[in-house]
């Protein structure tokens, strides 16, 4: 039960981080500021590997949730998306350190926009998931 509810507590602090490296990275590589590069990197790095932590938090949560069919569309969802940010943001890092060029640049703007999508998306159906079904929270929603 205490992964249950520390996973919605961790979990901002990795997608604040991802999302301003994504959005700094975009703005240093349409304006070719290399101390926004820097700074986007170390956002993205940062918050990547906390994000890993903080799946494994929830997927340690996850084994004590009593599944609801209320909400057990909306959980897998959440998790898709975030196994498949995890992946997406993996190869992005990847990409920076092995390809190096103007195609490896292109890709790995590329992979970050997608993982970013896919940050949102995840972070959309986890808080329905808080919000909507009450699942981790003093007061979960009765099944219906």
């Amino acid at each position: 039960m205490f992964f249950l509810k520390l996973h919605p507590l961790l979990v901002h602090f990795p997608i604040g981080l991802l999302i301003t490296g994504v959005l700094l990275h975009l703005y240093a590589y349409f304006q070719k500021e290399d101390s926004v590069r820097i700074a986007a990197q170390f956002n993205i790095q940062f918050g990547f590997y906390f994000s890993l932590f903080v799946s494994i938090v929830g997927l340690a949560g996850y084994f004590f949730l009593e599944i609801q069919p209320n909400f057990e569309s909306f959980l897998n969802l959440h998790f898709g998306f975030a196994m498949s940010s995890i992946v997406i943001f993996s190869l992005a890092l990847l990409v920076k350190r092995f390809w190096s060029g103007k195609g490896g640049s292109f890709a790995h703007t590329l992979f970050l926009i997608i993982g970013l999508a896919g940050i949102l998306a995840t972070g959309y159906f986890g808080g329905e998931l808080v919000h909507r079904f009450g699942v981790s929270t003093l007061h979960p929603v009765a099944v219906e």
